[in-house]
């Protein structure tokens, strides 16, 4: 199944623009996402080491925390958005 994700602040990698497309299977949960990113984009592999205390992430607009934290499922069109908390605005 195909994502969208929105890496923001420090997260975004500074070859990244806008939204990244990620395919991940079918089954999968928000940490099946995050260690895909990991392995995408090593440089922002240790700010997504413990995602939930470092970053806002939201699934569809709603805060992971809110639903099943990292292991909220994740479906065909979803978009994710990792904020780091120290981003400010």
């Amino acid at each position: 199944m195909r994502v969208m994700v929105r890496l923001l602040g420090s997260l975004r990698p500074p070859k990244v623009r806008g939204g990244i497309e990620i395919e991940l299977p079918a089954d999968s949960k928000m940490t099946t996402l995050i260690e895909e990113l990991s392995r995408l984009y090593p440089e922002i592999a240790s700010s997504l080491h413990n995602p939930s205390t470092n970053n806002l992430i939201m699934l569809g607009g709603i805060e992971v925390g809110n639903l099943n934290g990292l292991d909220t499922p994740i479906t065909e069109g979803s978009e994710v958005v990792l904020v780091p908390v120290t981003h400010g605005g």
